[in-house]
C-alpha cells in the first residue's frame, strides 16, 4: 500500500487545527501564527502535488516534452513567489516566528506519521 496523499493532506488540516485551538485555549503560542504557517505549506503542498503531476505525466508522454520544461519553469516559479510572500508577511504581519515554524513543520509530521501507517499495513497485508 502505497503513501495517500489526500490522506496526509487530511491529517495536515487537522493537525493544524488542533494545534491552532490549543494554542489559542492554553496560550501557549500565537495561535493565528500556528495556523498560518500550517496554511502556508499546505498551499505550498498543494502546488507541489500538481506540479509533480505535470512532471509525471510529461514523463510517461515523451511526445509532450515541452510540459517538463513548463513544469520545471512552474516549480522555479512557485519557489520564487513563496519565497518573497514569505518574506513580505514576516516584515508586514505580526508574526511570532517560532508558533509559525511550528504549524509549518506539522505537515512533516502528518507525511511521517502516513509514511509509518502506510508500512504498517503493507507489513500487515504480506
Amino acid at each position: 500500500m502505497a503513501v495517500d496523499l489526500d490522506r496526509i493532506g487530511k491529517l495536515h488540516v487537522g493537525l493544524v487545527g488542533a494545534s491552532g485551538g490549543v494554542a489559542y485555549a492554553t496560550h501557549w503560542g500565537e495561535a493565528a501564527s500556528v495556523v498560518l504557517g500550517g496554511a502556508v505549506m499546505a498551499a505550498n503542498f498543494v502546488l507541489l502535488r500538481f506540479i509533480t503531476g505535470m512532471l509525471v505525466s510529461a514523463a510517461q508522454k515523451p511526445e509532450k516534452r515541452g510540459r517538463a520544461g513548463l513544469g520545471v519553469a512552474a516549480l522555479v516559479i512557485k519557489f520564487a513567489i513563496f519565497l518573497a510572500l514569505l518574506v513580505g508577511m514576516f516584515k508586514r504581519l505580526p508574526i511570532e516566528g517560532m508558533s509559525f515554524a511550528f504549524g509549518a513543520t506539522l505537515l512533516t509530521v502528518a507525511c511521517v506519521a502516513e509514511a509509518i501507517r502506510a508500512d504498517t499495513a503493507m507489513k500487515g497485508a504480506q
